[in-house]
């Protein structure tokens, strides 16, 4: 067990997150939004970085460096020669296009309101349509509702052209949301640059050829919410299916950075299936990176074949990813979920302080090769549930690095049948240290990594895992191996698990669970107590971060320079490092394609 002895949090463990339905962004678009366009930036002005992150290159000062004596730190390995970068993205990935349409511009305000494309644009041909067009610029808010529905073989492919596309409000603004899109299937949401495909821009090449270190800013499509409001969506997509989104942006939204649902409560259902999510940056969240799917009480949309691979969802405020309602055929692989539940002490909620949370219905899911780094209540929270007309359930979580939890490290609630199977495999548990003390001081060591509770009748295996500490692997087994009920445990291991090191992911060398969501209050604990920060406390505030140099403070830090130093801004070249034990498992992102 490392030292632990900077850790003071506390808590209670396991209830499903996030907030009900109608704190969804609405759609009803109270907008007095005209036809007329503002002019259309090219990609030499069009670009509008996040502010003040010039610095993003800029060494920490060594001369005030942060404590780096638990090894339970991230590694940089510093930047890869150009030899190591990967290469570009395939071209032509949609075929190349002849039809094509702009939407107008931002209006005066910075709208793009158009609640019903197909209506408002009656002489496009929607059925052929293959590129929608965003023209690069500013905007306030966008509404793109009534999508068409397309085939597989042809789908909607909707992007920037002419340079940036930025979706960022005023401050002081009361619009309801951000940016909503809503109905149709097949279509995609990409800022991707694809030459053949005529998509994106060439100056906004996001991480493509894995130019992950100076991809900030720099994609075609960049939602920044500026935390503007507690219910406002990076992007939030309703009624529609079998839908992409690729190479987006998405940051300090105020609640999550994708909101994805197709359920009402008291309707029947509309379908959800065939969502593709890959290739996104979401980074500094006050709540949920991808927030997907149905929490109310059933029916419930049942998410088959969903494809979440290769994200980046960085410094959430609770769970980096909340998936709910999965079926058969989805896959959750190769993404970095990392510094989740920062916003402990003071998030929207109870047990809203989780690194992960999915639920499972019914069919094959496969949860592989992902990072998942920083949670207090639990890493994962994980949940079975059974609609009328659910099948068989085979869920399998394998080759995946999970570290650093103030609690618990995953927890399975729920009910499953006879048929049903779990099995994990391969998997490592690193940082299971206690520290969950001071939101609930009653809170106690679960004395274990993985705990299994509610009504499990079927099979589970563990099977070849590896963990650190003096915690049992989990309840009734003592060692690596054995059988409580129809839990069989075998090859499992208790010893040294080597930490994550990234290429250059620009987080100081300290411990994952040092870095909170700056708060002057811990509201959620008793009393509510106000926050007093000690000297060298890491904080993330308004999307940058801060260490705090005077004793006892709860001064906001981007009006106290007295009390806390502003770091570089984190550059989240997250990839793992060549020489990692887990890149060489394939843990982890991967190469563009």
């Amino acid at each position: 067990m490392r030292n632990a002895s900077w850790l003071v949090f506390a808590g209670v463990l396991i209830a499903c997150g996030g907030p009900s339905g109608s704190s969804d962004g609405s759609l009803d678009g109270s907008s007095n939004a005209g036809d007329s366009a503002s002019d259309v930036r090219s990609s030499d002005d069009a670009a509008l970085p996040l502010d003040a992150r010039d610095d993003a290159t800029t060494p920490i000062d060594a001369t005030n460096p942060i404590d780096a004596s638990d090894a339970s730190a991230p590694q940089d390995t510093g930047t890869p020669s150009d030899a190591a970068m990967g290469a570009c993205a395939p071209t032509g990935r949609w075929g190349m296009a002849t039809e094509t349409f702009t939407l107008p511009g931002p209006n005066a305000q910075g709208e793009l309101y158009v609640p019903d494309v197909q209506a408002r644009f009656s002489t496009v041909n929607w059925a052929t349509l293959q590129r929608l067009y965003i023209p690069a610029g500013r905007y306030t808010l966008i509404n793109l509702g009534n999508l068409p529905r397309r085939t597989p073989d042809r789908p909607l492919v909707i992007t920037n052209t002419g340079g940036q596309v930025v979706i960022r409000p005023n401050p002081g603004s009361t619009q309801g949301y951000l940016w909503a899109v809503s109905g149709g299937s097949n279509w995609v949401i990409t800022g991707r640059y694809d030459p053949v495909s005529r998509t994106g821009d060439s100056a906004f090449r996001g991480h493509d050829c894995d130019d992950y270190a100076n991809s900030r800013g720099r994609y075609g499509i960049l939602s920044d919410d500026i935390f503007l409001n507690g219910g406002h969506m990076g992007i939030g997509v309703s009624n529609a299916t079998s839908f992409e989104l690729d190479f987006l942006e998405i940051t300090r939204s105020g609640f999550a950075g994708v909101r994805i649902n197709n359920t009402t409560a008291g309707m029947t259902p509309m379908p959800l299936e065939n969502v593709r999510l890959h290739d996104l940056y979401i980074h500094d969240t006050k709540s949920e990176g991808f927030y997907f799917g149905w929490t109310g009480a059933p029916p419930s949309a049942l998410a088959e074949r969903t494809q979440v691979y290769n994200n980046r969802v960085i410094r959430t405020g609770t769970e980096t990813t909340q998936l709910q309602n999965l079926g058969d055929g989805s896959e959750v692989h190769h993404n970095v979920f990392a510094w989740g539940a920062i916003d402990w002490r003071a998030a929207f909620g109870n047990f809203q302080d989780n690194g992960t949370q999915l639920q499972f219905r019914r069919g094959s899911v496969f949860v592989h090769h992902n990072v998942v780094m920083g949670g207090a209540g639990t890493l994962g929270n994980y949940f079975f549930s059974t609609e009328p007309g659910d099948t068989a359930r085979a869920v399998r979580i394998e080759d995946n690095y999970f570290a650093d939890t103030l609690s618990l490290g995953l927890y399975f609630g729920g009910t499953t049948t006879a048929e049903g199977t779990l099995a994990l495999r391969r998997n490592f548990f690193r940082g299971m240290d206690f520290g969950y003390a001071q939101l609930n001081p009653t809170a106690t060591d679960p004395g274990v990594v993985i705990r299994f509770a509610g009504t499990l009748a079927g099979a589970i295996t563990l099977a070849d895992n590896t963990w650190e500490g003096s915690r049992r692997i989990t309840d009734g087994i003592t060692g690596g191996a054995g059988t409580r009920g129809s839990l069989t445990a075998t090859g499992n291991t208790n010893g040294a698990v080597t930490p994550v090191s990234f290429v250059r992911s620009g987080y100081p060398a300290a411990p994952t669970r040092r870095l909170e969501m700056w708060t002057d209050r811990a509201t959620l604990a008793p009393g509510m107590p106000a926050m007093m920060y000690a000297v060298g406390a890491l904080v993330m505030h308004n999307g940058e971060m801060y260490e705090c140099t005077a004793a006892n403070t709860n001064a906001r830090p981007d009006m106290s320079p007295a009390a806390w130093r502003r770091l570089p801004t984190p550059i989240d070249d997250v990839r793992l490092a060549p020489s990692s034990p887990y890149a060489m498992r394939g843990i982890g992102l991967q190469p563009v394609r």
